[in-house]
């Protein structure tokens, strides 16, 4: 499947997965909400009631004591007569304290009655209840705070209407959202897990058909790579088996000589590949031994002077008692990539510096050329398998390789405890940087 559909699936599953997720938070909240609702309209007749009888009992205790009105015998009223008989009762004793002690009613008092109720039914929110007229004008003494508030069915407080209570409660999403409490986090844990597999998943999906099409360019690139010296070697064998060159010595020798080289292609090709799955396989094996690093520079500037179909300056910069620990053979073909990778990707003209030197108990060997130069995102995997520097971008779509350079010499030098690093511009230079320990 094309990317971009993996994508867009990918992208229409995740707000599907958020839309049906927040709906059903929507719906909670909502449910809770109701709850809150219906838990004010039980509970704030009966608090206004309370806050009544509740003075009278004050008053009557300092007046007279056989006017007392306890609690415990309204407790029970709601259940027993129903919100009619309250809404008579509240009128009845407000009245009372009103004409026969003063007392005035008191919304501070009636604040706290409210509220402990509502605790009771573990909603724990802030309560600010108001007085007003029948035009529901807010009485001077009354304090409304202006904040995103659920409003209770007003109670009226004498027998004309003229004059009722209500109160808010003020902000409470908090309440509602303490209530969703584990649903909340359990929702919204569970988004973000589902976002975070469906992400990984894609990625992979991504890698791997990427890994699909570098392994079908490196077979593509091996079958071209691997033709042409065989082709050669065949034809070199027809035509010395044929006999034609048998009056034609300094000619034969030279189909020898081209038997030889191809042959020698097509071995370090396979010995390419075969190194990397040793490696990976950690089944490679390193002769580790002193190694003069100038005659091992000198000896490939030489093989590529000869091999060079391009105008090329070698410049050599390393001490010549220069030495370091390692496997000759594989450190030889890791410099000998970084060359033939400096000629692949140039002009028609290079310059290529090959230095060596010792820093800080390491011994660092750097191959630096003029040529196209990687791109900072090409940086980033162009040690990987099958990478080829972001060739496809390049002018030339011609170049031979099979994407395995770099990633044997990343390979060869780890498995010497070295590292290999890359500073590159592109359009300007690449500049490839081996550090060995310095054991000799």
């Amino acid at each position: 499947m094309p990317q971009k559909y993996i994508k867009i699936l990918t992208f229409l599953g995740l707000i599907a997965i958020v839309a049906v997720q927040s709906l059903w938070l929507v719906n909670t909240y909502q449910l809770i909400d109701g709850k809150i609702r219906q838990a004010c309209s039980r509970l704030f007749p009966k608090s206004v009631l309370d806050e009544v009888a509740d003075r009278l009992n004050q008053l009557s205790d300092s007046e007279d004591a056989e006017l007392t009105i306890h609690l415990e015998e309204t407790a029970n009223i709601e259940e027993a007569s129903g919100p009619e008989l309250i809404s008579r009762l509240i009128v009845a004793f407000n009245h009372y304290a009103d004409s026969v002690y003063q007392s005035a009613f008191s919304t501070s008092a009636l604040d706290s009655i409210f509220t402990e109720a509502l605790a009771g039914e573990g909603i724990y929110v802030q309560v600010h209840s108001q007085v007003l007229d029948s035009a529901r004008s807010v009485n001077a003494s009354s304090s409304l705070l202006s904040f995103k508030h659920i409003e209770t069915q007003p109670v009226f407080l004498d027998e004309g209407k003229t004059t009722l209570v209500q109160a808010r409660i003020v902000n409470p999403y908090w309440a509602i959202c303490r209530q969703m409490g584990i649903s909340l986090i359990a929702t919204v844990f569970l988004i973000i897990l589902v976002v975070v597999c469906l992400l990984y998943q894609v990625k992979i999906i991504l890698r791997q058909n990427k890994i699909a099409r570098l392994r079908q360019d490196f077979t593509y690139a091996m079958i071209h790579d691997m033709k042409t010296p065989i082709n050669t070697i065949t034809m070199a064998g027809h035509t010395l088996e044929s006999g034609a060159l048998d009056n034609k010595p300094e000619l034969k020798r030279q189909y020898f000589s081209i038997l030889n080289e191809e042959s020698g292609h097509l071995l370090q090709l396979s010995e390419r590949i075969l190194t990397i799955a040793k490696l990976e396989q950690s089944n490679l094996k390193l002769t580790l031994a002193p190694v003069h690093i100038y005659p091992l520079l000198d000896e490939l500037v030489c093989k590529y002077k000869v091999k060079a179909k391009k105008v090329v300056d070698f410049q050599i910069d390393c001490p010549e008692a220069l030495e370091v620990l390692a496997d000759e053979a594989y450190l030889k073909e890791a410099v000998s990539n970084l060359i033939d990778n400096s000629l692949k990707y140039s002009h028609e003209e290079v310059q290529i510096r090959l230095s060596a030197c010792r820093e800080n108990g390491y011994v660092v060997i750097k191959v630096w050329d003029n040529g196209w130069g990687i791109s900072r995102q090409q940086q980033k995997h162009i040690f990987e398998k099958f990478q080829r520097g972001g060739l496809e971008e390049k002018k030339d779509k011609r170049i031979a390789g099979f994407g395995l350079g770099l990633n044997y010499v990343y390979k060869v030098i780890t498995a010497m405890d070295g590292s290999v690093h890359v500073d590159s511009v592109e359009g300007k230079y690449s500049e490839f940087v081996l550090v060995l320990p310095d054991k000799v």
